[in-house]
């Protein structure tokens, strides 16, 4: 799969919180249908690039294109106004890791919030759109329910049938299962497979090492703000060249309990 013409391109994405540079100048380009997972250990900036995917974080310095929609930024840029970000976020869905449902809706009235108010789409419409995602996410019986009702498993397929609702472009997951208990996680990591399957262009920030390189065209790894290396998900998960790579995944699998693959 080649990035020649990308869906995203992020080029030396730059971000600092006060004197803390978590950013420093992190490139990325992904296909449409490639599924890029980034991993690294927490505080390597993974997690604040995915942001800066879709502007919940703006930085300082670099230039982002997804699709239709480009960005500069610096000291001459303008920043992006609500306007543009509501563009952007229509074609650039994201998942975090706490649900974020409005618990005082159903369930299919938290799927179809965003077509009904950001689209415009007739209800009819936006529900019949609903009830079909929430039997791609394995809750078909689950439309009527409230959230307090449902298991943390079911409210994060919930929340990835909410922004599969607004039929993006690309689908971003912020460590989607690391809230979860253990038995839980298998649930939402079969939804993520089956819409890699699909061709959805992903990028996943993830801990579970095993699904990246199973699921993943490519995996990328940050250390201290840099993509320290990045190649083939077998590759990287499996054969690292990158010494804080290794180090990083034979620390993940003594926590872990398990041997190198």
């Amino acid at each position: 799969m080649t990035q020649a013409n990308p869906i995203l391109a992020a080029k030396n994405i730059q971000k600092a919180f006060g004197d803390n540079q978590v950013l420093k100048g992190v490139s990325l380009a992904v296909a449409r249908g490639e599924v890029v997972s980034l991993i690294g250990a927490s505080g390597s900036g993974k997690s604040t690039f995915l942001r800066c995917l879709n502007l919940l974080e703006t930085p300082q310095a670099g230039e982002l294109a997804i699709g239709r929609h480009h960005f500069e930024f610096g000291k001459d840029q303008r920043v992006p106004g609500k306007a543009q970000l509501a563009l952007l976020r229509r074609d650039v869905g994201m998942v975090f890791q706490h649900f974020n449902l409005f618990p005082h809706r159903s369930v299919l009235d938290n799927v179809i919030e965003g077509p009904v108010q950001v689209k415009n789409m007739a209800k009819a419409e936006a529900k019949e759109l609903g009830r079909d995602l929430l039997a791609k996410v394995g809750l078909a019986d689950k439309a009527d329910s409230f959230p307090s009702r449902l298991s943390g498993g079911q409210k994060q397929r919930v929340a990835i049938a909410r922004a599969l609702a607004m039929k993006p472009d690309v689908m971003l997951f912020d460590e989607v299962t690391s809230a979860l208990d253990p038995e839980l996680v298998s649930e939402v990591l079969a939804v993520v497979r089956n819409l890699a399957s699909e061709g959805m262009t992903m990028i996943l920030v993830t801990h579970e090492m095993a699904f990246a390189a199973d699921v993943s065209n490519r995996v990328g790894f940050m250390s201290e703000g840099v993509m320290a290396e990045i190649g083939a998900a077998a590759d990287v998960i499996r054969k690292p060249q990158n010494p804080r790579l290794v180090a990083f995944l034979n620390r993940f699998h003594q926590q872990a309990g398990t041997a190198p693959a």
